[in-house]
């Protein structure tokens, strides 16, 4: 008797196990997905993932990732597989003395909490480096038709690197803008931006958020679009807080690069 029910048990077992074995197998993956080490000017290690649907076509329209000041690209919810799951690239960036982007030349761990103003205005050329790895590293063309989406600190290098960069976005969405953070003050480098309509998002709970948005649309060429969440919150934590953030900037991003 104890033997038949230990050997129920393990015919159970195996038969789950090799159900999720050939499920995996069976399962193609339907993204191409790689991971970058991109060592910038001054010999700092920026880390980035590029990752895009798999087809034959050769060229993508994508959506670049810049997080908020404190946090990682892993905390972007599920707003980069909404894209990916429409066809989208999605290249997302952790930014110096974040996420996995914390080793200088020397190897020395450095965290965004003990970094100058200095270290900050690297931001945009940080960015821009990854962006050219990333058209030098591959066949298919991901940067003809692209966006930048971020939050306060990563919104605000995306000013900067619009402004700086040759082949401009197509459009720029702004979590919780700011006029000036850790020495990156974006109003003039707005009003030099032509032709790049911009989407700007706060929430319901966040004064310093709404402000920035009525001071920067001052500066702002082209359209720049308010619109204030229901959730409380601000930043990143805003598509936690309210889902339907993630089809409405899915939305608008599609005008440009559909």
């Amino acid at each position: 008797m104890w033997y038949n029910v230990c050997m129920k048990r393990l015919t159970i077992i195996l038969t789950l196990f090799l159900f999720f074995i050939n499920a995996s197998i069976a399962a193609p993956e339907k993204t191409v997905k790689k991971d970058m080490k991109v060592l910038t000017t001054d010999g700092f290690s920026m880390c980035a993932t590029l990752e895009y649907p798999k087809s034959k076509q050769k060229e993508y329209s994508t959506v670049v990732f810049l997080h908020s000041l404190g946090y990682s690209s892993e905390w972007w919810e599920g707003l980069p597989e909404e894209f990916l799951d429409n066809g989208y690239a999605v290249l997302k960036i952790d930014l110096r003395g974040h996420g996995a982007s914390v080793y200088n030349s020397k190897l020395v761990r450095l965290s965004w909490k003990s970094m100058t103003n200095t270290a900050y205005s690297k931001y945009p050329t940080d960015v821009i480096k990854v962006i050219e790895q990333v058209k030098s590293d591959n066949k298919k063309e991901f940067f003809n038709n692209w966006a930048i989406v971020g939050s306060d600190i990563g919104a605000s290098t995306g000013i900067l690197v619009a402004n700086k960069i040759a082949y401009k976005p197509k459009t720029i969405v702004m979590l919780s803008p700011v006029v000036s953070t850790k020495g990156l003050y974006i109003p003039v480098k707005l009003a030099e931006l032509d032709n790049i309509d911009i989407l700007t998002i706060s929430g319901d709970g966040d004064t310093q958020g709404q402000n920035a948005q009525e001071y920067l649309k001052k500066f702002a060429q082209s359209q720049f679009a308010i619109y204030i969440s229901e959730s409380r919150s601000s930043g990143m934590i805003m598509l936690k807080k309210d889902k339907s953030l993630i089809s409405f900037i899915k939305s608008w991003v599609d005008q440009y690069l559909k």
